[in-house]
């Protein structure tokens, strides 16, 4: 479950740099210890090792390692809060307008743009509008795409 605190115990089957596969007794698991945390402790393939931390989607961020009754500390950078720029939609509604297009739905906002699906002779876009409503991109976009679903 992503953002859950685990702890399992296992032998460690394959080495991949910082990361690792643990075989527990619930299965396999992608372990990671960032590469500052491998500098503080040599891992082997067989070794066995209990891991607390948490638990992402596609693998374990090991906060606590401990192996033969030595336990490391390891710190993982966090990821920088979004910090969106100022944005008005109305300037990308505006921007999409004067290119042609019907916007079908509210402007989703991205950190550097917003994408905007609008329609066109007929045709379905999705638009990529920069803050200042400079169009930078358009791709063709279906009545099917789950991404607007609920536009169309």
């Amino acid at each position: 479950m992503p953002g859950h605190h685990i702890v399992v115990s296992g032998k460690i089957i394959h080495l991949f740099a910082h990361r690792f596969v643990v075989e527990t007794a619930a299965g396999a698991i992608l372990a990671d210890v960032t590469p500052a945390g491998l500098e503080r402790i040599a891992l082997r393939v067989g070794d066995n090792v209990t891991l607390a931390g948490e638990m992402k989607p596609s693998e374990l961020k090991v906060v606590r390692l401990t192996r033969d009754n030595r336990t490391i500390e390891i710190e993982h950078k966090k990821k920088p809060p979004h910090d969106h720029a100022p944005a008005d939609p109305q300037i990308v509604l505006k921007a999409a307008r004067a290119a042609g297009y019907e916007p079908l739905a509210a402007p989703r906002r991205k950190p550097k743009h917003f994408e905007v699906l609008g329609r066109r002779d007929g045709s379905l876009a999705e638009l990529h509008i920069e803050l200042d409503g400079h169009i930078r991109k358009t791709k063709p976009a279906t009545a099917g795409d789950p991404k607007w679903d609920r536009a169309v």
